[in-house]
């Protein structure tokens, strides 16, 4: 189970430890981020593999992270419908 502590959010930034994930879901998410015009930076970090707890952060050009964030997200998300309809049809 995936659990967010929130560290720091201002109306341009936001820091979080996200416990019980690692790469999987950070390394596309920062990828499609990084994408945004909105996103002055995003990052994470894997303090260890076996802990599985992720710090997160994101610095935004004037937009509220988690309206990025929330972007984002969905992007990967239509992404990976369209991937699935391309394998499965329809």
């Amino acid at each position: 189970m995936i659990k967010i502590s929130i560290v720091k959010a201002e109306d341009s930034y936001l820091e979080a430890v996200i416990q019980g994930e690692t790469y999987t879901l950070f390394a596309p998410l920062i990828e499609y981020l990084l994408k945004k015009p909105d996103v002055e930076y995003a990052m994470y970090d894997v303090d260890h593999p076996l802990t599985q707890n992720v710090r997160f952060k994101i610095r935004t050009k004037g937009r509220p992270p988690l309206d990025v964030i929330k972007e984002a997200v969905n992007d990967v998300l239509r992404d990976i419908e369209e991937l699935e309809k391309g394998f499965l049809g329809g």
